[in-house]
């Protein structure tokens, strides 16, 4: 007897863990554009900037997060406006500019200027502030 309610008791301890954990709210996924904007960042921007943002070879500053040059931006059209302008420094014209948008997207959802699920237009980067 002492078994089965041992027994019960560790089945019901899973039920209510499980039916908890089905209230935990997801993480959205990454948009395709913020999953484009990684490859792409992989590829051309990483070996300046650095795999986790944080500076590399060719810049040695933080471009998102916590002591970031990003936010001399002020605003996500300022920072497109750049990337399409100048990055990558050797080429810009190796990348293109829908995969600037999509660098500049992936930037922002780094930095937390948007969630990983949203899609960047041009039209609405002038309201998106870096802060």
């Amino acid at each position: 007897m002492k078994g089965v309610l041992l027994l019960g008791g560790a089945l019901l301890a899973g039920v209510v863990l499980v039916a908890g954990a089905r209230m935990v709210p997801q993480a959205f996924a990454a948009s395709s554009q913020v999953e484009r904007g990684r490859t792409v960042y992989a590829e051309a921007c990483a070996v300046c900037h650095g795999e986790d943002g944080r500076g590399g070879a060719g810049f040695g500053n933080p471009i998102w997060g916590e002591g970031a040059q990003i936010r001399k931006f002020r605003h996500a059209a300022g920072l497109l406006e750049y990337n399409l302008m100048l990055m990558p420094f050797d080429d810009p014209t190796r990348v293109s500019d829908e995969d600037k948008l999509a660098v500049t997207a992936y930037i922002l959802a780094r930095h937390g200027a948007i969630e990983e699920g949203v899609n960047l237009s041009e039209s609405e980067a002038a309201s998106i502030a870096i802060r």
